[in-house]
């Protein structure tokens, strides 16, 4: 019965509703369910896999921008997650951009939002936060629109909910607060690295650190960010964030924002490939970006993705979707002859 409602709510009735509206409808309904969730039971043990120390149940996560308020972590595990990322959270609450914001691109499999880190801040994530968690849940960090010191709200938030989490996202990539991307530079990125790593030590159990980064980097750009992070404790890259090219899609159209789904998986493929054959052994590499088939999921293993998440996938085709890549993936992986996913992490760079 469950899985009929949420298949129902997930994709028959939301997709056809404004994109903003459908989703705090959604966020309703696992409110509700985060009242009766338990944990969620093992899969299959070929799926288990490790992400910078953190054992997982699938490598199948669910990215930033969903649960941004952090108000429904245990509902989406018990949707079939191996683990969630909530956020993005500021140190302020903030509205974002004027609406509408949020839309919908349906020949391109795809989604354009413009939403501009609206969350309610990190006194509200930080109330919220400590109730126990059924599994892995990372949290993603951002600075404020107006804020003159970016770097500063970076490590205060940091600061105020590190340890809440198991593990944490400096998010430098968002292209929906001006002039964030900015503070991709070396030199910027690492004064955000020194300051969150000298809490992140004092801190009784350290986090896991992660840096997202944008697709619309050149090869140079990439590798001067996985230098720094590198030379500053980072345990690992999510790559990537929204793309602004608009000739990722099949027909070029401007647009305001970041666009996900489809049209992303090429350019975040590559990025993804340029850290897989540059990265030390101990650095991990989350995948994101177009990924709406188990065979998007495995290519992106194969790459070099420890573990991917989802978004634009999971928002056009519903919890369901999540357990039949599941299957498909482990099946994928029987016929390559792989007894475990993390055999075939770079089999494509090796």
């Amino acid at each position: 019965m469950l899985n009929i409602l949420h298949h129902y709510f997930g994709t028959k009735l939301l997709n056809k509703i404004d994109p903003e509206i459908s989703h705090a409808i959604a966020l309703c309904y696992l409110r509700l369910l985060n009242q009766v969730v338990k944990k969620k039971e093992i899969g299959a043990s070929i799926l288990k896999t490790q992400i910078a120390g953190m054992e997982v149940p699938s490598p199948i996560g669910l990215a930033a921008g969903f649960d941004k308020n952090a108000e429904v972590f245990n509902a989406t595990l018990s949707l079939g997650f191996g683990f969630v990322e909530v956020g993005t959270i500021t140190p302020d609450p903030q509205f974002g951009n004027p609406k509408p914001r949020l839309f919908r691109l349906l020949k391109e499999d795809a989604l354009v939002n413009k939403l501009g880190f609206n969350n309610k801040g990190m006194l509200y994530v930080s109330k919220i936060a400590r109730k126990p968690k059924l599994g892995i849940v990372g949290v993603n960090l951002g600075a404020n629109a107006k804020s003159i010191d970016k770097i500063l709200d970076y490590t205060n938030v940091f600061e105020f909910l590190a340890h809440l989490f198991d593990y944490v996202t400096i998010n430098v990539s968002s292209p929906n607060t001006k002039n964030l991307r900015d503070l991709q530079k070396p030199e910027t990125l690492e004064k955000i690295l020194q300051n969150v790593n000298t809490i992140n030590v004092s801190l009784t159990r350290q986090v896991p650190i992660f840096i997202k980064i944008a697709p619309d980097l050149n090869k140079n750009n990439v590798i001067e960010i996985l230098n720094v992070c590198e030379e500053n404790n980072v345990s690992g890259l999510i790559a990537t964030n929204t793309t602004i090219n608009p000739n990722n899609l099949k027909k070029p159209t401007h647009f305001e924002g970041g666009l996900s789904g489809k049209p992303l998986l090429k350019p975040s493929n590559k990025i993804l490939k340029i850290l897989a054959k540059r990265k030390i052994a101990s650095t991990a590499l989350i995948g994101v970006g177009g990924i709406l088939s188990a065979k998007d999921i495995y290519e992106k293993i194969k790459i070099g993705a420890s573990a991917v998440q989802i978004y634009t996938g999971f928002v056009y085709h519903g919890p369901r979707h999540i357990k039949k890549m599941e299957i498909e993936l482990k099946n994928l992986l029987l016929h390559d002859g792989y007894r475990s996913i993390n055999h075939a992490v770079g089999a494509l760079i090796r």
